[in-house]
């Protein structure tokens, strides 16, 4: 009678999850197909690292993550414990009995404590500590969850106390099964899935950070304008959110009180797919303004621990808004200026050529030269930038590295991309690719994050690949092999200097390069203060994203540029290096709106003016 029941409440509570999953897999199925498992290495990597062992989850918060872990490496040791269970209330196989399986339950014992212990601290955290990122109002769907996983390690150590064939050891058993089929019904219709779907996610998350495919114009693609129109992956991550509100609480705008909440992002997304509104104009589901808020960093994407991809969405939705003309009137200016001089000033290129001149600089030729310099929008146009590329010219030629430039530079078209106008971006992009192509190069140095982000990964989709470096990863392997012992270098650079480094994004969240600029300026002379958000998890300037070009405050909250100062500030530094023409120019604004006597220099001007001979 026993086995007969429980094959009932089996059949029934399966049948629960299995409905609510199918209905989940049909709309992932319906959507376009954006899945992709190219480099399976990388993608395996990340797996492991973030999925068995929890690293992603664990870095930024160690103790909250640290107990998430123990729930879950506690549900995968229990995985064979619950399984012979069940055959045995099915009536099937009952294995309870052997040696193995009493052994088996010996090794569960410290992840049932460990279980427990992180269930109490989550629930308490969740019920009473009540962070701002779980929002205002409590889960009883988490309450409870909670319940029913603390009762399951509960009822497992009275096995250890109560005889099985003990009335009080047949209820154990049965409250026991009965919480595993409950919680396995409750799960699909909740924030638990992510149980089963984050190693998915997880597996199929792009390696490359921001990864935005190009639109197929003869396809007629204009980008997400619908429900209908997101992809399989983003539908993934719409289902797979944990709302944890990691991405919230790294998210620049959201920092600075603005309205753009990538949790939320996801989770109107999450709404409106189950809601089946296929037709409903994204920009009504996510409003147009709070799209055009994100700085496209990184942040949301690099902090979530089950994969989400949140860009694709962003800069998908506007896509969508600007392939009919509704992208706001700042960077139509900026699209503009595109169009008409291929730079983001709109300036004449006779400028380009001054510079040109007055530097020296050789036009790029494969056969003398052994590096090509990419001087971008700021190397070319902006006067300032161009202060720190004639210092970087004089490092190449004191270690005796000869270099020239194209004749012509165009936009590599980051800033039409990032804010949705992929036709310029792709107009830009293949133009520059036909120039490259003719001149040559092996690699390609640059001072600006940004174009290292869009010649070195976003220009291999249209099949051009070459090796593109950041001027602070070159100089720096350039003085550690060229200019001697760091003793030597220590010595010809005078006093140290106490100074603090602001991590530009595109060098240090997408890049990874965050060694090499503090090798660089601890080489030449400086003892480094570090600023809060730092390294691969950088504060942004806020000129990401096409916001550099709005310079109007009826934005709500703070600037971004304002809080980042202020960080900078706190660091007690009275000298800001920058390593990113953009951000150099949002940090020295918010400094001059501060009024503070606050010095900003470019890593390679602080570098040619340690290496220059002392009088």
């Amino acid at each position: 009678m026993a086995t007969l029941a429980f094959w009932i409440l089996l059949l029934a509570f399966m049948g629960a999850f299995a409905a609510q999953v199918a209905r989940r897999v049909q709309l992932i199925a319906a959507a376009p197909n954006t899945f992709s498992l190219d480099q399976l290495g990388l993608r395996t990597s990340h797996f492991i690292v973030d999925v068995l062992l929890q690293w992603r989850t664990i870095k930024e918060r160690p103790l909250t993550g640290l107990m998430h872990a123990f729930v879950f490496w506690g549900f995968v040791a229990f995985g064979g414990y619950t399984l012979t269970e069940f055959l045995q209330g099915l009536g099937i196989v009952d294995l309870t009995h052997t040696g193995w399986f009493h052994a088996y339950r010996l090794v569960l014992t410290p992840f049932a404590t460990a279980v427990f212990v992180g269930i109490l601290y989550l629930f308490v955290r969740r019920a009473f500590v009540r962070p701002v990122t779980l929002g205002a109002k409590v889960s009883v769907e988490s309450l409870v969850i909670a319940m029913f996983i603390a009762t399951l390690m509960i009822t497992f150590l009275l096995t250890f106390v109560l005889e099985e064939a003990s009335l009080a050891g047949r209820v154990n058993w049965w409250v026991h099964a009965v919480v595993i089929l409950a919680f396995m019904a409750l799960i699909p219709a909740s924030k638990h899935l992510h149980l089963l779907l984050s190693p998915i996610t997880v597996f199929l998350k792009s390696p490359e950070l921001g990864n935005l495919p190009n639109l197929d114009f003869e396809k007629e693609q204009v980008g997400l304008e619908t429900v209908k129109d997101l992809g399989s992956k983003i539908v993934l991550d719409a289902l797979t959110c944990v709302e944890c509100g990691r991405c919230q609480v790294n998210c620049p705008a959201w920092g600075s009180g603005k309205e753009l909440n990538p949790k939320t992002i996801v989770l109107q997304t999450q709404a409106a797919v189950l809601a089946g509104e296929k037709d409903r104009k994204l920009g009504e589901i996510y409003s147009e303004q709070v799209l055009w808020q994100c700085t496209t960093c990184g942040a949301c994407e690099n902090q979530c621990p089950v994969g989400i991809e949140h860009l694709p969405i962003i800069i998908g939705a506007r896509r969508g808004l600007a392939s009919n003309g509704d992208a706001p009137e700042y960077l139509g200016a900026m699209y503009n200026n595109l169009e008409r001089r291929s730079n983001i000033w709109g300036l004449g290129y006779d400028q380009r050529t001054k510079f040109v001149t007055s530097a020296e600089l050789e036009t790029f030729d494969p056969t003398k030269h052994d590096v090509m310099v990419w001087l971008g929008c700021a190397g070319s146009f902006d006067a300032d930038f161009q202060k720190s590329l004639k210092s970087m010219f004089a490092i190449l030629r004191t270690c005796g590295v000869k270099f020239g430039v194209l004749s012509k530079e165009k936009c590599t078209g980051d800033p039409a991309k990032r804010t949705g106008n992929e036709y310029m971006y792709q107009e830009l992009a293949n133009a520059n690719i036909v120039d490259l192509r003719a001149a040559g190069p092996k690699k390609i140095l640059t001072s600006c994050p940004h174009c290292v982000k869009t010649i070195g990964e976003d220009y291999k989709k249209f099949g051009y690949e070459v090796e593109i470096v950041h001027s602070s990863v070159y100089i720096e392997e350039l003085t550690r092999s060229a200019l001697g012992s760091a003793k030597a270098l220590a010595e010809r650079s005078g006093e140290r200097e106490k100074v603090t480094f602001h991590d530009p994004c595109y060098l240090g969240r997408y890049a990874g390069k965050v060694d090499e600029p503090r090798a660089l300026l601890e080489r030449f002379g400086a003892d480094i203060s570090e600023v809060e958000r730092n390294r691969e998890n950088p504060f942004c300037c806020g000129a990401g994203g096409g916001l550099l070009f709005n310079d109007k405050d009826e934005e709500p909250g703070t600037r971004i540029s304002d809080v980042r100062f202020k960080q900078l500030q706190a660091t007690g530094a009275n000298t800001v290096v920058t390593a990113c023409p953009f951000c150099s120019i949002m940090l020295k604004g918010a400094g001059a709106s501060a009024q503070s006597d606050t010095q900003f220099v470019d890593l390679m001007t602080y570098v040619n003016g340690k290496l220059q001979p002392r009088a």
